[in-house]
């Protein structure tokens, strides 16, 4: 499946055969799934050799590496100056991310949640600034990426000085290490191909540019984070589940805005439903954490 990738990435096969976009979508779940259960064995490993909590490795480990192809999409669509598209990508797959934890969590995993609440206020803190924003500016001017970026340096270290005597995870080295940068390689190449078979179903249905991006590119943006929630809470690894989604959340709402802010392109244009969805989002994530003990 990862030269299945690979051909269809860098040929652009789905470009010239739109039918293929089809199969390609399949192609490219399959690989995030398998690279995302490699990426998590190898996390768990070097989590034990670190002396990280399940915690630490939700947050740290795969938190960042789940939003790899959100970074990716997004930078590449504020470069090419389409601001709409990077921001509706970020809403969209936090939107559906969430959505997709709300609905599993409940099912599976009640307790312990609450030791999540200063994420989810700064998710919602987060949401409620942003929205605060978009009444004064339509389009990003730089320097407001200073604002998000200060948040994700507070967040950083309020979770890097919480939880350190939480206990160690405990895993069995199943893959070498660079195992984890190659699962890292399939899901980044098999993100690209759903993007751009998202671009093409977009172009054929002639859909609205931050609709499409908050719809398609959202929603294949977050496979990633829901297959490794999925994966990790299979593996009884609950607390990397409930860090990863939560984290990414955060670095996607901060760091990733940040980072498209600073290129110069970025738009609040047209968001504004998504922002509203964003903050009751967030006020859901905080009563989990209240309610789920």
């Amino acid at each position: 499946m990862f030269f299945l990738d690979i051909l269809i990435g860098v040929y652009h096969i789905t470009s010239t055969y739109n039918i293929i976009v089809i199969p390609d979508i399949l192609i490219s779940v399959a690989s995030i799934y398998i690279g995302g259960d490699v990426f998590l064995d190898v996390s768990y490993g070097i989590g034990k050799s670190r002396s990280f909590s399940e915690k630490r490795i939700g947050l740290f480990i795969v938190g960042f590496a789940a939003i790899v192809d959100e970074i990716a999409m997004a930078v590449m669509a504020a470069i090419e100056n389409l601001g709409t598209i990077s921001f509706g990508t970020i809403q969209g797959s936090n939107v559906i991310t969430l959505l997709a934890f709300f609905i599993i969590i409940p099912l599976y995993y009640r307790s312990g949640i609450s030791r999540f609440r200063i994420d989810s206020y700064v998710i919602l803190a987060t949401s409620v600034i942003l929205i605060l924003l978009s009444f004064f500016f339509v389009k990003v001017p730089f320097y407001l990426g200073f604002i998000t970026f200060i948040i994700f340096i507070y967040y950083i270290y309020r979770k890097s000085s919480a939880g350190t005597n939480d206990e160690v995870i405990k895993a069995e080295e199943v893959y070498p290490p660079y195992y984890g940068a190659i699962a890292l390689v399939s899901i980044a190449l098999a993100s690209y191909n759903m993007i751009n078979s998202a671009v093409i179903i977009s172009q054929v249905t002639g859909i609205n540019t931050f609709i499409s991006s908050f719809l398609l590119l959202g929603f294949f943006g977050s496979l990633p984070e829901i297959m490794m929630m999925s994966i990790s809470m299979r593996n009884g690894k609950n607390d990397v589940s409930v860090g990863l989604i939560t984290g990414s959340t955060v670095y996607k709402e901060t760091a990733l805005f940040s980072i498209i802010a600073f290129i110069g392109t970025l738009t609040f244009s047209m968001s504004f439903f998504s922002m509203v969805i964003m903050i009751l989002f967030s006020m859901v994530l905080v009563l989990y954490t209240v309610i789920f003990r």
